[in-house]
């Protein structure tokens, strides 16, 4: 009978310096996983320091769902988080119950990590306020209220750990409403550092009008939207620089993304025969978008046995990998599409009860100024 061996396995000899050293080159979920190691890794991989130093990537979508008929009963409308394997617990509380207690919060906006929330008030839901928050850290602030919130307005969240730890957020204000064709006549940018909004007016002249919807990228300091016709409008964080990048079809329903530091824009041929486009602007100082890559959506969906619909969406670009997602079908199935091998992989069903705001969320553990933390 062989004798079990008595030596300690093989962890037991690294030391701290040397496993914190190794943890820190692993993405976020692994460490969540790794918590489970021992008591001294719990302690190891909660450490605020390793959190940050970890490479952080697309950890998944925050999405919303209405179970009744009647979308404006707060017990009807469900916050949701799916991490990006489908699988597991969701690594995000959607709940975001770390937030000050309110009737019903919708997901407006995510960069980089941080969450842009519109929290309604008990009874009427008529009362609102906009919160930004980081999940990873649980950490938040209000926003102060403005007068152009009394009006009709688009509100988007620019934040870029990599150049500041501050965020900027944006609120693009139009002279009317229930109409497309009105520009915006300025913006009021919110900034943490002085606590309050400033207003600069336009300069994207009499057709810069933006939905309610339009999609918004923070690239090199400068936020990006799509307009109602056939560009991207542009302004920096301060709006001082303001700037309009045609497109080589309408930017109001087609997508638009950020990967590898360059600017995508996504658009679903909705014809007999439907395709997909993907443009990338190469040389951003030309303003020259290139065809990037074009597909049957039948080549894509069939043989998965995904029904195409009108309202089928491509709702994010991997920040790191030549990545797409969609929702498909009536129960919203969550779909990547590598454009490299042309491989299409169903991730999960989300439902089909889900509205479209769809975020990808990629943690991030950088603090930030905010007086309620």
């Amino acid at each position: 009978m062989e004798k079990k061996s008595c030596r300690p396995p093989p962890a037991s000899f690294l030391t701290d310096d040397l496993v914190v050293e190794i943890l820190s080159r692993l993405p976020y979920r692994s460490l969540c996983r790794f918590k489970c190691v021992s008591t001294s890794w719990l302690a190891l991989c909660s450490d605020p320091a390793l959190r940050k130093k970890s490479p952080q990537t697309l950890s998944g979508f925050f999405y919303h769902s209405v179970r009744k008929r009647d979308p404006f009963e707060p017990s009807d409308h469900r916050c949701h988080f799916t991490n990006l394997s489908g699988r597991g617990r969701p690594m995000v509380d959607p709940s975001l119950s770390f937030l000050p207690s309110c009737a019903r919060i919708l997901f407006v906006d995510c960069c980089n990590g941080l969450l842009l929330c519109r929290c309604f008030k008990m009874p009427s839901l008529s009362r609102s306020y906009y919160v930004v928050c980081n999940p990873a850290t649980e950490k938040w602030t209000v926003l102060p209220d403005t007068k152009a919130m009394q009006g009709f307005y688009t509100v988007r969240l620019g934040f870029d750990p990599a150049v500041s730890s501050n965020f900027r957020v944006f609120l693009l204000v139009q002279s009317g409403v229930g109409n497309l064709d009105i520009p915006v006549t300025g913006v009021q940018i919110y900034s943490p550092e002085t606590g309050e909004w400033t207003y600069r007016q336009s300069r994207w002249g009499d057709k810069s009008a933006v939905y309610t919807d339009t999609m918004s990228v923070l690239l090199d300091g400068v936020m990006h939207f799509t307009s109602t016709g056939s560009s991207v409008l542009t302004v920096d964080m301060e709006g001082k620089t303001w700037g309009e990048i045609l497109t080589p079809v309408s930017a109001f329903s087609s997508f638009l993304g950020r990967s590898k530091g360059y600017l995508y824009l996504g658009r679903i041929d909705h014809s007999k025969d439907p395709q997909l486009s993907i443009w990338m602007l190469k040389d951003y100082g030309s303003k020259q978008w290139i065809l990037m890559h074009t597909v049957r959506t039948l080549e894509l969906f069939e043989p998965r046995h995904l029904t195409f619909h009108w309202y089928n969406k491509m709702i994010a670009m991997h920040p790191d990998h030549n990545l797409i997602f969609f929702t498909v079908g009536m129960q919203r199935n969550l779909v990547s599409y590598n454009m490299d091998s042309r491989i299409v992989h169903v991730i999960c069903a989300l439902g089909d009860y889900c509205v479209d705001t769809y975020l990808p969320y990629v943690p991030c553990f950088l603090e930030w100024l905010s007086d309620e933390c």
